[in-house]
């Protein structure tokens, strides 16, 4: 896969999808895999996620990390499955909501393709199972001396594996499945590291091409697929894995049980655009030296450095700010997100800056210094409504726009009509990350355009997390047209805008669901 190759293939689901013809018109009632478990992870044996992780977060005061120190005493295994829980767990249902269940982690349309892998030191792998609540045992053992050896965590470790399948996202999507499910990856990158600030873990993010090769083997024995390359990290301090055994409720699945999606999966994986997907994404397993020697020195914390202040919109526990994150929402029969006017003070600017800017792990910190922040605001900090570059976690002044939202939103790729809502007008930033990605790939090689989707995901996920602590929404989108974007936000022509974050207070609510443990 050459520089060229790479650079067409993110043209064609970029600002030449339009001029192609390529834009997608996704049916919402198209299946997908989205729930489907892979095949060797839907067995009767594995080790239940313990309860209580909300309650050990409603006593942690947002932004103050660890909610549960290392010297804390915890049952075996628990202090791990509470970080999967609070990283990646469930949160609630919303009765108006057609694109349910929530996490606490953002998901184009709710569909969630990334899924986690954990490998004990033991040499046991299991499969994070949200639904049922536990860690499935897989039947793929580890062994020091086997092709799988690169994986084997020390004692007290464990090794997290993170993918996302492609078919979890609608066909039509077609290529931007890609860009998209490297999207998601890079934000349940981000939650990974959060929870384990939260509960006092060392992350360790591993890009050696040698384990990411291992982990991709290991999760093309969990059954028929089509992945992205995983990314690897070794949670350290996490402490033993309990002993597997029959799990609540389970039996091993009928010959039908799961017919219908197999059978979709086993289709739609043969997809050509997927083909084109591992392709473009190959790289990410073939790191120069250069970038590994980057990785060495990488941050290993998800939450920044923040007061605990008595002030502002912030005072609530880590429990609620994790509920809070949403993409938006609307009544039942509307789709989009609503919003309404809302002054905000200097703590949720201080708040949004700093998790944008603290910097992701490896080769996508040295990335991320080559993506330009621009930040349209208004009604917040007491600054003039318009446009803002985000440097160094501080804010330069671009150009005052009273209508730049206004303008924002009718440039936005769905418009307000009876049954379609878009509250951009009123929201209170939107966040756009832009690049010039010739000279990514310059710097790069081909792994360049991957790296640039997962820095985006991270930067997304700190973004969104700012938000829900303010009780804002914050809704992740490629729904705009490149060249009116890059026009809005005064971009020069080499700098294309690649994702955006909006962020508002809505004008919808009702009584949800909590799904919590």
């Amino acid at each position: 896969m050459t520089i060229t190759d790479v650079r067409l293939f993110a043209y064609r689901q970029g600002q030449w999808r339009g001029r192609l013809n390529e834009q997608p018109h996704v049916d919402d009632s198209v299946p997908t895999t989205a729930t489907l478990p892979p095949a060797a992870a839907r067995g009767a044996l594995g080790r239940p996620l313990p309860t209580g992780t909300a309650a050990l977060l409603s006593a942690a005061p947002y932004p103050r990390t660890p909610a549960c120190p290392a010297d804390v005493p915890l049952p075996p295994g628990d202090r791990l499955g509470h970080l999967l829980v609070a990283g990646l767990g469930l949160q609630r249902r919303e009765p108006s909501n057609r694109f349910n269940d929530h996490r606490a982690i953002a998901s184009v349309r709710s569909k969630f393709p990334v899924h986690a892998f954990v490998v004990a030191p033991d040499g046991s792998t299991v499969y994070l199972d949200l639904y049922r609540h536990a860690l499935v045992d897989l039947p793929v053992a580890v062994t020091a001396d086997g092709d799988l050896a690169e994986l084997l965590p020390a004692p007290g470790e464990a090794t997290v594996l993170l993918a996302a399948r492609y078919t979890d996202l609608p066909t039509p999507y077609g290529r931007l499945r890609c860009a998209l499910s490297l999207l998601e990856l890079g934000v349940n990158l981000r939650a990974l590291h959060v929870a384990a600030d939260l509960m006092d873990v060392r992350a360790r993010q591993r890009w050696d091409g040698a384990d990411v090769t291992a982990a991709g083997r290991l999760i093309a024995r969990s059954g028929p697929g089509v992945w992205t390359p995983p990314l690897v990290l070794t949670l350290q301090g996490v402490g033993l894995l309990p002993p597997a055994r029959p799990l609540p409720h389970s039996r091993e699945p009928g010959p039908l049980q799961y017919a219908e999606d197999d059978a979709r999966l086993r289709q739609e994986s043969r997809h050509a655009s997927l083909l084109d997907s591992a392709e473009v994404t190959m790289p990410l397993t073939e790191l120069s030296r250069a970038e590994l020697d980057r990785a060495a020195s990488e941050p290993a914390r998800g939450v920044p450095e923040l007061p605990v202040r008595d002030v502002g919109t912030a005072r609530l526990h880590w429990a609620r700010a994790l509920w809070n994150r949403t993409a938006g929402r609307t009544p039942e029969g509307v789709s989009g997100f609503s919003a309404r006017p809302t002054t905000l003070g200097e703590d949720f600017l201080a708040d949004l800056l700093a998790w944008s800017a603290l910097p992701a792990p490896g080769p996508l910190a040295e990335v991320g210094r080559m993506v330009r922040n621009t930040v349209a605001l208004q009604r917040v900090a007491g600054l003039p409504t318009g446009r803002y570059t985000a440097v160094d976690g501080r804010l330069e002044p671009d150009h005052p726009d009273p209508g730049l939202m206004q303008a924002l939103q009718d440039s936005f790729s769905y418009p307000l009509t009876p049954v379609v809502d878009c509250g951009l007008r009123h929201a209170s930033a939107m966040w756009v990350f832009s690049a010039d990605l010739d000279a990514i790939l310059d710097a790069f090689g081909p792994a360049g355009w991957s790296l640039l989707q997962l820095w985006c995901g991270w930067a997304t996920h700190g973004v969104a997390t700012a938000a829900a602590a303010h009780g804002l929404f914050a809704r992740p989108a490629r729904s705009f047209e490149e060249y009116r974007m890059q026009y809005l936000m005064g971009l020069p022509q080499e700098l294309v805008p690649v994702f955006s974050v909006t962020c508002g207070r809505s004008r919808f609510d009702e009584p949800m669901l909590d799904l919590r443990t």
